[in-house]
């Protein structure tokens, strides 16, 4: 039996709900030690956001993107415990072939083939992220903060790109409303962090708010140069004239990486995870050929140290197939996970989560979110960015 036919003897009555068809959002240093802040974002090319952006759309095989739609499940608070080795379900009492990181990631690549690349002036990427930080001075306890990002990459040089984010406010995690009564109920919490540059100063001091913000934003195309892609400014053309078979695309990739992650200098980073890195980037970002998209699955496919964690549930409460890699940052030994749907081939969320924490996240235990992003939609369109 090959992996489609695998897929499709293992896949949920629950998941074929038919769907609708249709900058760097965060530093990287600050997706794995803060939460967003509100702040006005440095005009510049936009780099891929923390897709765990990080971050997902749903879509019929047809197209390239498309809105999601909630197909069902318990959705798992941001910050709580994920369930990352578990059996796919199903409604049927025979056991079903769970596939391996390998072959899902070569089924999506496959579904990706399937895609027609769309035509507009923008490609839209709209997502939502979350993080999860330990505060309080009378009790500990830990709080969620979600952000709303939209990116808008024109497909002509002509037109500006637009990078638009707001802070949608933060809360005390689920089972933690407790703590937070014994705290004195407080609307703002200051946490000192672990900063992920280990040339720069150890600590830095982050104020999180509960209150939300207004949407805020700026241009982010520097002439025809509309993103950042493993270390090079890049225009909508180079991109659109990316390599189309896993080595060359691979090859590609690999003339940015300097042995350090795409951050910070003062990051080592193996090669490996520096792939896994960037091409998770590729995947929920870029305006890129259906044919681009298969070939960055099949790169993802043939890296080392990548498992199968079967059926998974994202924050947004949408089911797909998880692969993950665990990853070691200044902040400890994370689990970097990517949610797909491989019938589609769309990536849905890019998350971290806890391994064996240290500093910031000592508190985190083994299975926690501490951070993920979820696209909810990424499209080509005519509509205008919407300008704060």
């Amino acid at each position: 039996m090959n992996p489609m036919d695998q897929l499709r003897a293992a896949r949920p009555a629950h998941l074929d709900t038919p769907a609708d068809e249709h900058t760097r959002a965060a530093e990287l240093s600050y997706a794995m030690s803060q939460p967003r802040k509100g702040r006005t974002r440095k005009a510049g090319i936009p780099r891929p956001g923390w897709a765990l952006g990080l971050a997902g759309v749903a879509a019929a095989t047809a197209a390239v993107a498309v809105t999601i739609t909630t197909t069902g499940g318990t959705t798992p608070p941001p910050g709580s415990p994920i369930a990352t080795d578990r059996q796919p379900t199903t409604h049927s009492s025979e056991p079903v072939a769970r596939l391996s990181a390998r072959q899902l990631l070569l089924v999506a690549a496959e579904s990706s083939l399937k895609a027609q690349q769309g035509s507009g002036a923008y490609w839209y990427v709209e997502k939502v992220s979350g993080s999860t930080q330990q505060v309080g001075t009378k009790a500990r306890y830990t709080v969620d903060s979600l952000d709303r990002s939209q990116t808008w990459i024109a497909r002509s040089p002509e037109r500006e790109s637009w990078w638009v984010s707001q802070n949608l406010g933060t809360k005390p995690a689920s089972g933690s409303e407790e703590a937070w009564k014994r705290d004195g109920s407080p609307s703002t919490w200051t946490v000192t962090i672990d900063k992920m540059d280990k040339n720069a100063d150890a600590k830095a001091q982050l104020i999180i708010e509960a209150k939300g913000g207004k949407p805020f934003g700026n241009a982010v195309n520097v002439g025809d140069k509309i993103a950042d892609l493993a270390g090079k400014n890049v225009s909508m053309a180079e991109l659109q004239d990316l390599p189309t078979t896993a080595a060359e695309l691979k090859a590609y990739l690999l003339k940015g990486y300097r042995g350090h992650s795409t951050e910070s200098e003062g990051d080592p980073q193996d090669a490996d995870s520096w792939l896994f890195q960037v091409t998770a980037g590729l995947l929920s970002d870029m305006p890129v050929k259906p044919a681009v998209r298969a070939a960055a699955y099949q790169v993802l496919a043939g890296l080392d140290g990548v498992r199968s964690l079967g059926e998974v549930t994202d924050a947004l409460d949408r089911r797909g197939e998880g692969i993950a890699r665990t990853e070691r940052w200044p902040t400890g030994e994370f689990e970097r996970q990517l949610v797909v749907d491989p019938r589609t081939g769309i990536l849905l969320t890019d998350r971290f989560v806890a391994v064996a924490p240290t500093g910031t996240y000592g508190w985190a235990k083994p299975g926690t979110a501490v951070h993920w992003n979820a696209i909810v939609k990424a499209e080509w369109t005519d509509r205008e960015p919407v300008k704060p």
